[in-house]
């Protein structure tokens, strides 16, 4: 049986010599493929100094851009938007695009941040202010989240669970999406659509957290449902 793929949207980023390059972090990867699916990337169509140009500068996607970032898409059975420190148009016309077709989709801290941006006109986050609960640290475990009744509790099989923690701002809402998961000072931590096979959007990096048993629910189930949209698009052109 082939493995599925899992399409890993790169993130643009200058290099310490200046470079501009996309990148994936090795953890992504490493837990992808160990939860038994097959890592690509999917690349920004467009042309643009990403890094230098401010976001509301940017072009819009072409017709032409959005056509080839959707060919893209179609050679994956699932989507992954890893942390960033940006947030672009391309990557908010994915998800627009996983969630319409019903695409397995993981967000992680950014990629969550999008999901709860979708169907506003801009992204709204605010910084956090320190209320008793640490959110950037390099520390392995730094706080408490608690699961409501979701498919992420459903997965993990917990009320509540440790979790790092690398951010500095959070969502305001969850928008259109049902909040799964709250830290102790109230910032949200995790967001899904229930109507969805597979759409969570995690504020916290599960792929940095070695060894840990809920993080491997997560990218195991994740990699399950990538299993079974893959079987469903088979299925079709039969």
């Amino acid at each position: 049986m082939n493995k599925p793929v899992v399409g890993i949207i790169e993130y643009p980023y200058e290099d310490k010599d200046g470079d501009m390059i996309y990148e994936v972090l090795t953890p992504i990867i490493e837990s992808i493929s160990k939860a038994g699916a097959r890592p690509v990337g999917i690349f920004p169509t467009q042309i643009a100094n990403f890094q230098e140009v401010r976001l509301r500068n940017i072009p819009d996607l072409t017709f032409g851009e959005k056509k080839d970032i959707v060919s893209s898409i179609k050679m994956c059975d699932a989507i992954i938007k890893p942390g960033a420190l940006k947030l672009f148009g391309f990557d908010r016309f994915i998800y627009a695009y996983a969630f319409k077709n019903n695409i397995p989709y993981l967000g992680i801290c950014a990629g969550m941040q999008i999901m709860a941006a979708h169907g506003k006109e801009k992204i709204e986050n605010k910084k956090i202010e320190y209320n008793g609960v640490e959110h950037k640290s390099k520390e392995k475990y730094v706080h408490k989240v608690k699961l409501y009744d979701s498919k992420l509790k459903d997965i993990i099989g917990k009320n509540c669970i440790m979790v790092n923690s690398k951010h500095a701002y959070a969502i305001k809402d969850s928008g259109i999406h049902k909040v799964s998961a709250i830290a102790e000072d109230g910032v949200i931590e995790a967001i899904e659509n229930p109507y969805c096979d597979f759409n969570i959007g995690l504020q916290w990096h599960p792929e940095l957290i070695t060894d840990d048993e809920n993080s491997n629910k997560i990218f195991n189930r994740f990699v399950d449902a990538a299993e079974e949209y893959s079987y469903k698009k088979r299925k079709k052109t039969r």
